[in-house]
């Protein structure tokens, strides 16, 4: 189902390339159009940036609209991530409950014996893994032939699986995405990785926007550098945002003084 801003062509993207917003009012004028499409991003920055609630905003707006989405995240449980979305007002109990939302845990080996010790949330989905990242490969595709946008935090899998089989499944998972559409988010911390292969991964990806809190301004302000973007011209380089209490508010005009 489409929303505003949701069909928005400009003289900036390439032919037949549709953009969003996402559903954050500005984001297609300071981007001059959007983000494009069937595409997958990459959204770092440090503790207390907000890149995490870019994400969940945008999966928010896409469930409310009728759209369907997982979340993939070994490290949080869902009640976390619920409580994090509840401060903004964003009730996806809702979603869980008709399944519009899956919250997936890929679970490592080494989580797999901590997770037994702790009580089972039946709203979650726990992939069991192996030695290797190939059932969390399967339970992407069969996602996203379902129609889903994703959310996917790979921190902890990084830390614990060989680096060639994590970039070898995000080659993976940007060739899917471009093959069944949607839009897709990799979160992860800046300065917790190697940081060549942090930049590989960032050379897979669609686009990368690096948060990072606003000079002279609060922690509640911040600014977003578009490093990378295919497929558009955006009309800037970077772009300032608040955090209110419905969440993300994208600045649209400059600051004097």
């Amino acid at each position: 189902m489409a929303y505003e801003g949701q069909r928005a062509e400009t003289e900036q993207s390439a032919p037949g390339i549709k953009l969003t917003n996402l559903g954050l009012t500005g984001l297609e004028y300071v981007l001059g159009g959007g983000l494009p499409e069937n595409s997958a991003y990459l959204l770092t920055g440090g503790s207390g940036t907000h890149y995490v609630t870019f994400a969940n905003q945008a999966i928010y707006n896409h469930l409310s609209k009728g759209g369907r989405a997982v979340y993939y995240n070994p490290e949080t449980p869902l009640s976390d991530t619920v409580e994090d979305m509840a401060l903004y007002h964003w009730n996806v109990r809702e979603y869980l409950d008709d399944r519009s939302l899956v919250y997936s845990r890929p679970m490592p080996p080494q989580l797999q014996t901590l997770s037994e010790l702790m009580q089972d949330n039946p709203m979650e989905e726990v992939i069991r893994l192996g030695s290797s990242l190939n059932g969390l490969t399967k339970d992407f595709v069969e996602k996203l032939k379902e129609g889903r946008w994703s959310v996917f935090n790979p921190s902890y899998l990084m830390s614990v699986y060989p680096q060639q089989e994590v970039t070898d499944l995000v080659m993976f998972w940007v060739g899917a995405v471009h093959k069944y559409g949607g839009v897709h988010f990799i979160t992860l911390p800046e300065g917790v990785h190697d940081e060549k292969h942090v930049n590989f991964i960032k050379s897979l990806v669609d686009g990368v926007l690096s948060f990072k809190f606003a000079q002279g301004f609060g922690q509640a302000e911040g600014e977003v550098e578009i490093q990378k973007l295919r497929r558009v011209i955006p009309k800037s380089k970077s772009f300032r945002h608040t955090v209110q209490a419905d969440g993300i508010a994208i600045e649209t005009t400059a600051r004097i003084g």
